[in-house]
C-alpha cells in the first residue's frame, strides 16, 4: 500500500511541478521570454495542431497513470492491463497519422525514441499484469513514468 500512495505522489509532482505542457508558460510575453532563456530544454517546434494533439494524449497518459495506480490499490491486474495497452501501449501508437498531424512526424529522434519506449513499457506492463507478475508491474509502470520524466525533462513545445 506504501508502495502504491508514493507511486501516486511521484507521478502527481511530477505533472503537477512540471510545466512542460502547462497553459501558465505561455502566459505574457516577457514571462514566456524569461521562461525560455533560462529553460535548458530542447525547444521541439511543431504545427500548432500537432502540438494539441500531443498535450491531448499527454493528458490522457496521465489519466491512465492514475487509473492504473486505483486499478494496482484495488489487485485488478485485468483492468491494468487492458488500460495500459488500449490507451498507452504499442496498440495506441499512430492514431494521428492519418490527419498528417501525428506530433511523431515532428520530434527529433531521441524524442520519438523515448515516446516509442514509454509505449512499449505500458505494453509490457500489460503483459505482465496479464501474468499476475505484480512485481514485474510495478518495474514496468516505472520504466513507463521514467520515460515521461526524460522526455519532460529534456523536450518542450514552447
Amino acid at each position: 500500500m506504501l508502495r502504491i500512495i508514493f507511486l501516486s505522489a511521484a507521478v502527481l509532482q511530477l505533472v503537477a511541478f512540471h510545466p512542460a505542457y502547462s497553459e501558465e508558460t505561455a502566459g505574457s510575453t516577457l514571462q514566456g521570454k524569461v521562461a525560455s532563456e533560462s529553460d535548458p530544454r530542447q525547444l521541439v517546434s511543431m504545427p500548432e495542431q500537432a502540438r494539441q494533439l500531443m498535450r491531448r494524449d499527454m493528458l490522457d497518459h496521465l489519466s491512465v497513470l492514475n487509473e492504473i495506480v486505483a486499478y494496482l490499490a484495488d489487485n485488478n491486474l485485468d483492468a491494468v492491463a487492458e488500460v495500459a495497452e488500449i490507451r498507452m501501449g504499442k496498440s495506441s501508437m499512430g492514431k494521428h497519422r492519418a490527419t498528417g498531424m501525428g506530433p511523431g512526424k515532428f520530434m527529433p529522434p531521441a524524442m520519438r525514441n523515448l515516446g516509442w519506449g514509454m509505449h512499449e513499457s505500458a505494453s509490457e506492463l500489460s503483459r505482465l499484469a496479464k501474468e499476475g507478475d505484480l512485481k514485474g508491474v510495478f518495474a514496468a509502470l516505472q520504466k513507463v513514468t521514467a520515460s515521461c520524466v526524460a522526455c519532460h525533462y529534456s523536450y518542450r513545445t514552447r
